[in-house]
Protein backbone atom coordinates (compact mmCIF):
# COMPACT_ATOMS: atom_id res chain seq x y z
CA UNK A 1 0.00 0.00 0.00
CA UNK A 2 1.15 3.58 -1.18
CA UNK A 3 2.09 6.16 1.90
CA UNK A 4 0.55 9.31 1.65
CA UNK A 5 2.78 11.97 3.68
CA UNK A 6 -0.07 13.96 5.49
CA UNK A 7 2.46 16.60 6.20
CA UNK A 8 2.13 17.78 3.42
CA UNK A 9 -1.60 17.88 2.53
CA UNK A 10 -4.50 19.60 4.65
CA UNK A 11 -6.35 16.83 6.58
CA UNK A 12 -10.08 16.72 7.49
CA UNK A 13 -8.59 15.98 11.34
CA UNK A 14 -7.34 19.48 10.47
CA UNK A 15 -10.43 21.01 9.51
CA UNK A 16 -12.39 19.40 12.26
CA UNK A 17 -9.81 21.07 15.24
CA UNK A 18 -10.33 24.65 12.86
CA UNK A 19 -14.05 24.13 13.53
CA UNK A 20 -16.01 25.29 16.66
CA UNK A 21 -18.55 22.83 17.43
CA UNK A 22 -21.44 25.45 15.63
CA UNK A 23 -19.60 25.28 12.56
CA UNK A 24 -17.89 28.48 12.67
CA UNK A 25 -14.24 28.43 12.43
CA UNK A 26 -11.90 28.72 15.41
CA UNK A 27 -9.67 31.44 15.92
CA UNK A 28 -6.27 29.41 15.45
CA UNK A 29 -3.89 30.39 17.53
CA UNK A 30 -0.28 31.05 15.79
CA UNK A 31 2.09 29.10 18.46
CA UNK A 32 4.71 28.66 15.65
CA UNK A 33 4.78 31.97 14.79
CA UNK A 34 8.20 33.81 15.51
CA UNK A 35 9.01 37.50 16.91
CA UNK A 36 10.96 39.49 13.69
CA UNK A 37 8.94 43.05 13.98
CA UNK A 38 11.96 44.43 12.22
CA UNK A 39 10.84 42.70 8.78
CA UNK A 40 8.22 45.38 8.31
CA UNK A 41 11.05 48.09 8.35
CA UNK A 42 13.21 46.42 5.97
CA UNK A 43 13.25 48.44 2.21
CA UNK A 44 12.50 46.26 -0.74
CA UNK A 45 14.12 48.17 -3.80
CA UNK A 46 13.85 46.75 -7.52
CA UNK A 47 17.38 45.65 -8.58
CA UNK A 48 19.32 46.97 -11.27
CA UNK A 49 19.86 44.28 -13.00
CA UNK A 50 17.24 41.55 -13.84
CA UNK A 51 18.08 38.98 -11.40
CA UNK A 52 21.00 40.81 -9.36
CA UNK A 53 21.78 44.16 -7.94
CA UNK A 54 25.11 45.45 -8.94
CA UNK A 55 27.02 47.61 -6.39
CA UNK A 56 30.20 50.02 -6.85
CA UNK A 57 31.77 50.93 -3.84
CA UNK A 58 34.60 53.53 -3.33
CA UNK A 59 37.82 52.52 -2.02
CA UNK A 60 40.10 55.43 -2.06
CA UNK A 61 39.99 59.08 -3.10
CA UNK A 62 43.01 60.79 -4.93
CA UNK A 63 44.78 63.58 -2.73
CA UNK A 64 46.89 66.34 -3.87
CA UNK A 65 50.45 67.63 -4.39
CA UNK A 66 51.85 70.47 -2.00
CA UNK A 67 53.85 72.08 -4.56
CA UNK A 68 56.51 74.83 -5.12
CA UNK A 69 56.83 77.32 -8.11
CA UNK A 70 58.45 75.06 -11.24
CA UNK A 71 57.20 71.94 -9.48
CA UNK A 72 55.34 69.38 -10.88
CA UNK A 73 52.03 67.86 -10.01
CA UNK A 74 51.60 64.10 -9.41
CA UNK A 75 48.65 62.31 -11.30
CA UNK A 76 46.10 60.42 -9.07
CA UNK A 77 43.02 58.71 -9.44
CA UNK A 78 40.30 57.21 -7.33
CA UNK A 79 39.34 53.48 -6.99
CA UNK A 80 36.52 51.43 -6.80
CA UNK A 81 35.34 48.09 -5.74
CA UNK A 82 32.58 46.41 -7.30
CA UNK A 83 30.00 43.61 -6.30
CA UNK A 84 26.97 41.68 -7.49
CA UNK A 85 24.45 40.20 -5.34
CA UNK A 86 21.88 37.87 -6.51
CA UNK A 87 17.89 37.74 -6.29
CA UNK A 88 16.66 34.28 -4.94
CA UNK A 89 13.24 32.68 -5.40
CA UNK A 90 11.52 30.72 -2.61
CA UNK A 91 8.71 29.38 -3.71
CA UNK A 92 5.48 27.17 -2.29
CA UNK A 93 2.30 25.48 -3.44
CA UNK A 94 -0.68 24.62 -1.17
CA UNK A 95 -2.82 22.10 -2.61
CA UNK A 96 -6.17 21.18 -0.65
CA UNK A 97 -8.66 18.62 -2.03
CA UNK A 98 -11.77 20.74 -3.26
CA UNK A 99 -14.47 18.58 -0.44
CA UNK A 100 -12.35 19.42 2.32
CA UNK A 101 -12.80 23.21 0.95
CA UNK A 102 -16.29 23.37 -0.28
CA UNK A 103 -17.54 21.00 2.86
CA UNK A 104 -16.41 23.46 5.23
CA UNK A 105 -18.60 26.03 6.77
CA UNK A 106 -16.09 28.92 6.15
CA UNK A 107 -14.33 27.86 2.64
CA UNK A 108 -12.90 31.25 2.08
CA UNK A 109 -11.96 31.34 5.05
CA UNK A 110 -10.63 27.79 5.85
CA UNK A 111 -8.98 28.14 2.56
CA UNK A 112 -7.13 31.71 3.92
CA UNK A 113 -6.10 30.58 7.07
CA UNK A 114 -4.22 27.40 5.57
CA UNK A 115 -2.85 30.10 3.58
CA UNK A 116 -1.57 32.86 6.35
CA UNK A 117 0.38 29.58 7.63
CA UNK A 118 2.36 29.42 4.53
CA UNK A 119 3.04 33.53 4.62
CA UNK A 120 4.24 33.06 8.27
CA UNK A 121 6.11 29.80 7.28
CA UNK A 122 8.14 31.79 4.79
CA UNK A 123 8.88 35.06 6.24
CA UNK A 124 10.31 33.11 8.97
CA UNK A 125 12.70 31.40 6.32
CA UNK A 126 13.91 34.76 4.44
CA UNK A 127 14.40 36.20 7.48
CA UNK A 128 16.54 33.44 8.77
CA UNK A 129 18.80 33.98 5.25
CA UNK A 130 18.85 37.38 6.24
CA UNK A 131 20.89 37.04 9.10
CA UNK A 132 22.32 33.59 8.71
CA UNK A 133 21.83 32.42 4.94
CA UNK A 134 24.53 31.45 2.32
CA UNK A 135 25.46 30.79 -0.95
CA UNK A 136 27.82 28.47 -0.09
CA UNK A 137 27.06 24.99 -1.65
CA UNK A 138 23.51 26.23 -2.18
CA UNK A 139 23.82 28.94 -4.82
CA UNK A 140 20.20 29.18 -4.92
CA UNK A 141 20.14 31.06 -1.76
CA UNK A 142 21.26 34.27 -0.46
CA UNK A 143 24.31 35.27 1.97
CA UNK A 144 23.17 36.61 5.52
CA UNK A 145 24.82 38.90 7.85
CA UNK A 146 26.30 36.52 9.42
CA UNK A 147 28.67 36.32 5.94
CA UNK A 148 29.82 39.39 5.88
CA UNK A 149 30.78 39.92 9.83
CA UNK A 150 32.18 36.26 11.10
CA UNK A 151 35.72 36.96 11.97
CA UNK A 152 37.24 39.23 14.74
CA UNK A 153 39.48 40.76 12.36
CA UNK A 154 36.63 42.81 10.71
CA UNK A 155 36.00 46.52 12.09
CA UNK A 156 32.44 46.02 12.87
CA UNK A 157 32.74 42.99 14.79
CA UNK A 158 33.34 42.46 18.58
CA UNK A 159 34.08 39.78 20.90
CA UNK A 160 31.83 39.40 23.92
CA UNK A 161 34.62 37.00 25.49
CA UNK A 162 32.21 34.00 25.49
CA UNK A 163 32.77 30.28 23.57
CA UNK A 164 30.01 31.29 21.00
CA UNK A 165 26.47 31.82 22.32
CA UNK A 166 24.27 34.45 20.06
CA UNK A 167 25.18 37.34 18.74
CA UNK A 168 23.77 41.55 18.35
CA UNK A 169 23.06 42.73 14.80
CA UNK A 170 23.22 46.75 14.17
CA UNK A 171 21.73 47.04 10.89
CA UNK A 172 21.21 50.51 9.11
CA UNK A 173 18.33 49.62 6.81
CA UNK A 174 17.86 52.18 3.97
CA UNK A 175 18.20 52.35 -0.18
CA UNK A 176 21.77 53.41 0.38
CA UNK A 177 22.83 51.18 2.77
CA UNK A 178 21.17 47.61 3.49
CA UNK A 179 18.02 46.79 1.29
CA UNK A 180 16.08 43.64 0.30
CA UNK A 181 15.95 43.30 -3.63
CA UNK A 182 13.43 41.80 -6.19
CA UNK A 183 13.73 41.59 -9.81
CA UNK A 184 13.44 44.24 -12.35
CA UNK A 185 10.84 42.23 -14.36
CA UNK A 186 8.81 40.11 -11.41
CA UNK A 187 5.04 40.46 -12.39
CA UNK A 188 2.09 40.46 -9.23
CA UNK A 189 4.83 41.65 -7.12
CA UNK A 190 3.83 41.72 -3.85
CA UNK A 191 5.20 43.83 -0.19
CA UNK A 192 8.91 43.24 -0.14
CA UNK A 193 8.45 40.46 -2.96
CA UNK A 194 5.96 38.53 -1.97
CA UNK A 195 3.13 37.20 -4.29
CA UNK A 196 0.11 34.71 -3.81
CA UNK A 197 -1.75 33.54 -6.37
CA UNK A 198 -4.80 31.73 -5.14
CA UNK A 199 -5.91 31.21 -9.10
CA UNK A 200 -2.56 30.00 -10.93
CA UNK A 201 -4.26 27.63 -13.26
CA UNK A 202 -7.64 29.49 -13.72
CA UNK A 203 -10.99 27.09 -12.85
CA UNK A 204 -12.07 29.02 -9.82
CA UNK A 205 -8.54 27.98 -8.02
CA UNK A 206 -8.69 24.53 -8.92
CA UNK A 207 -6.43 22.06 -10.76
CA UNK A 208 -6.25 18.62 -11.17
CA UNK A 209 -3.67 16.65 -9.06
CA UNK A 210 -2.13 13.28 -8.47
CA UNK A 211 -2.03 11.18 -5.52
CA UNK A 212 0.59 8.59 -4.37
CA UNK A 213 -1.15 5.79 -6.46
CA UNK A 214 -1.44 8.20 -9.68
CA UNK A 215 -4.87 8.69 -9.57
CA UNK A 216 -6.83 12.73 -10.10
CA UNK A 217 -8.48 14.74 -7.29
CA UNK A 218 -9.40 18.39 -7.95
CA UNK A 219 -7.91 20.79 -5.30
CA UNK A 220 -7.90 23.94 -4.66
CA UNK A 221 -4.21 25.22 -5.27
CA UNK A 222 -2.44 28.31 -3.96
CA UNK A 223 1.02 29.66 -5.25
CA UNK A 224 3.45 31.41 -3.23
CA UNK A 225 6.83 33.24 -4.86
CA UNK A 226 8.83 35.22 -2.52
CA UNK A 227 11.89 37.14 -4.88
CA UNK A 228 14.54 38.41 -2.19
CA UNK A 229 18.16 39.32 -2.23
CA UNK A 230 19.54 41.42 0.86
CA UNK A 231 22.02 43.84 -0.41
CA UNK A 232 25.06 45.15 1.82
CA UNK A 233 25.82 48.49 0.02
CA UNK A 234 27.86 49.84 3.20
CA UNK A 235 30.03 47.82 4.75
CA UNK A 236 30.06 49.80 7.67
CA UNK A 237 26.28 49.85 7.83
CA UNK A 238 25.83 46.79 9.34
CA UNK A 239 27.91 45.04 12.74
CA UNK A 240 27.73 42.30 14.59
CA UNK A 241 28.62 42.21 18.57
CA UNK A 242 29.60 38.04 18.87
CA UNK A 243 30.10 35.43 20.96
CA UNK A 244 27.69 36.41 23.92
CA UNK A 245 26.47 34.21 26.61
CA UNK A 246 22.73 33.89 26.33
CA UNK A 247 22.26 33.26 29.95
CA UNK A 248 20.53 35.93 32.47
CA UNK A 249 23.32 36.32 35.26
CA UNK A 250 26.36 34.72 33.51
CA UNK A 251 29.28 35.62 32.67
CA UNK A 252 30.60 37.04 29.34
CA UNK A 253 26.71 38.83 29.26
CA UNK A 254 25.89 41.85 27.33
CA UNK A 255 27.93 44.85 27.58
CA UNK A 256 26.81 48.11 26.40
CA UNK A 257 30.27 49.43 26.25
CA UNK A 258 30.73 47.09 23.25
CA UNK A 259 27.63 48.08 21.22
CA UNK A 260 28.55 51.87 22.26
CA UNK A 261 32.01 50.83 20.10
CA UNK A 262 30.49 49.55 17.29
CA UNK A 263 27.26 52.45 16.83
CA UNK A 264 30.87 54.21 16.56
CA UNK A 265 33.00 52.71 14.75
CA UNK A 266 30.31 52.57 12.02
CA UNK A 267 28.07 54.66 9.43
CA UNK A 268 24.55 54.48 11.70
CA UNK A 269 22.02 56.80 10.87
CA UNK A 270 19.89 57.58 13.85
CA UNK A 271 16.46 57.21 11.77
CA UNK A 272 17.36 53.96 9.86
CA UNK A 273 19.11 51.81 12.55
CA UNK A 274 17.78 48.65 14.27
CA UNK A 275 19.48 46.45 16.95
CA UNK A 276 18.75 42.64 16.59
CA UNK A 277 18.71 40.46 19.33
CA UNK A 278 17.19 37.40 20.92
CA UNK A 279 14.48 37.91 23.37
CA UNK A 280 17.45 36.23 25.94
CA UNK A 281 19.58 39.25 25.24
CA UNK A 282 16.62 42.01 25.17
CA UNK A 283 15.95 40.85 28.55
CA UNK A 284 19.66 41.29 29.72
CA UNK A 285 19.13 44.63 28.18
CA UNK A 286 16.00 45.51 29.97
CA UNK A 287 17.17 44.43 33.30
CA UNK A 288 20.17 47.32 32.53
CA UNK A 289 17.64 49.97 31.08
CA UNK A 290 15.69 49.31 34.86
CA UNK A 291 18.71 51.20 36.72
CA UNK A 292 17.67 54.97 36.26
CA UNK A 293 21.15 55.69 36.62
CA UNK A 294 21.48 54.15 33.45
CA UNK A 295 21.34 56.72 30.59
CA UNK A 296 22.04 54.40 27.66
CA UNK A 297 18.65 52.82 27.53
CA UNK A 298 15.07 54.29 27.27
CA UNK A 299 11.73 52.87 26.92
CA UNK A 300 9.14 55.05 24.82
CA UNK A 301 6.06 54.33 22.78
CA UNK A 302 5.47 53.55 19.68
CA UNK A 303 2.47 54.93 17.47
CA UNK A 304 0.84 51.45 18.62
CA UNK A 305 0.58 51.84 21.80
CA UNK A 306 3.81 48.97 22.47
CA UNK A 307 7.23 49.92 24.55
CA UNK A 308 10.07 49.85 22.30
CA UNK A 309 13.03 49.85 24.20
CA UNK A 310 15.77 52.24 22.56
CA UNK A 311 20.09 52.37 23.06
CA UNK A 312 21.56 55.38 23.07
CA UNK A 313 19.09 57.70 22.50
CA UNK A 314 18.28 56.57 18.95
CA UNK A 315 18.45 53.36 18.37
CA UNK A 316 15.67 50.68 18.57
CA UNK A 317 16.07 47.55 20.07
CA UNK A 318 14.55 44.43 18.14
CA UNK A 319 13.85 40.75 19.44
CA UNK A 320 14.60 38.59 16.12
CA UNK A 321 13.90 35.04 16.49
CA UNK A 322 15.68 34.02 14.02
CA UNK A 323 19.22 34.83 15.52
CA UNK A 324 20.68 31.63 17.29
CA UNK A 325 21.17 30.94 21.00
CA UNK A 326 23.98 28.46 19.50
CA UNK A 327 26.22 30.38 17.08
CA UNK A 328 29.32 29.04 16.49
CA UNK A 329 32.34 30.77 18.04
CA UNK A 330 33.55 33.77 15.88
CA UNK A 331 37.40 34.09 16.00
Amino acid sequence: MAEINVASQLSYGEIAKRTDPKGGLVEIFEAMNEVNPVFKFIPAVQANRRYSHFVTRRTSVPSGTWRKFYQGTAKKASTTQTQTFPVALLEALSEVDEDLIDTSEDPAGTRRQEDMAFVEGMQQQVMDALISGTTSGTPEQIDGLQGYLNSLSNTMVFDGGNSGGTSIYVVDMSPSTTFMIYPSGATNRGPQGLSINTNPTGGNGKKWVTDSNSLDYLAYCTQFKWWVGWVVRDMLAIGRYANINPTVGGSNTFDENKLIEMLNYGRFNPRTTYILCTKEVKAQMQIRAKDKANVNFSVTNALSGEEVVMFGGYAPVMRCDSISTSETVVT
